[in-house]
């Protein structure tokens, strides 16, 4: 299963809204990233008229049994636009620490291989000084027919990804890549460890064979690669 994880997450789970798993795009035969696991986090539609699709790695930040870059491969296909990655690395995330850093380098620069050996457009950000980056998904969003996060159970980024769902006029869908079982299907807080284990011994068995594929990327037919415009690469390198 997943090797890296970064400290990122989102909202409680009575708050879930799951998506039908192509929103009001077009759709092309059943979605292979369950329904369960993707929410729209808001009501933008999906602009195909623009140029590619952009998933913003911010808790799943690799390519294996990735069920968000899968999504995201999914809707590529689909609308039949290149696909962009978007990995930033910021400042001022919870616990930070220079080691939570050098983790995280070390998995960016993975990333990149793996990602240049499939054709995808990957652009890595790392902050320098704070606030540095504002600005920069955005400006990505504004060239995408749909954008995908990650969906992580932690409170910081789910506040983060609440704010960019309010803030961009294009669809913005959150998967779940943390754990086997969606964590919002739960829809109540466990106090107690065993209380979690006791829903988990009726639910796993559902889930233990729907596994998030290992190579999101493998088959994928995509257009592209992306190119972005030069005044974006200059401002954020």
């Amino acid at each position: 299963m997943p090797r890296r994880t970064s400290q990122q997450g989102p909202r409680r789970p009575t708050d879930a809204k799951p998506a039908s798993g192509t929103g009001p795009g077009p759709a092309q035969g059943p979605p292979r990233v369950p329904a369960e696991r993707v929410r729209s986090v808001n009501q933008a539609p999906v602009r195909e008229e623009r140029a590619h699709v952009l998933y913003w790695m911010t808790a799943s930040r690799r390519t294996r049994f990735n069920p968000a870059l899968e999504r995201a491969v999914e809707l590529a296909g689909q609308l039949g636009k290149p696909l962009v990655v978007l990995e930033p690395l910021r400042l001022g995330y919870p616990y930070a620490s220079d080691r939570l850093h050098v983790f995280m380098l070390q998995g960016m620069a993975d990333n990149a291989r793996r990602l240049a050996e499939r054709g995808v457009r990957y652009h890595p950000w790392v902050e320098r000084r704070a606030g540095e980056g504002e600005g920069l998904l955005a400006a990505l969003a504004s060239r995408a027919c749909a954008v995908v996060a990650d969906d992580f159970p932690a409170a910081f980024p789910a506040g983060v990804v609440a704010a960019a769902g309010a803030a961009l006029e294009v669809r913005l869908e959150a998967v779940d890549g943390a754990c086997i079982v969606p964590f919002r299907l739960a829809g109540r807080t466990f106090l107690t460890a065993h209380l979690l284990r006791r829903h988990l011994q009726k639910v796993l068995p559902h889930w233990i064979d729907r596994l998030p594929v290992a190579e999101p990327l493998a088959r994928a037919r995509l257009a592209g690669p992306a190119s972005l415009p030069r005044d974006l690469t200059r401002r954020w390198p």
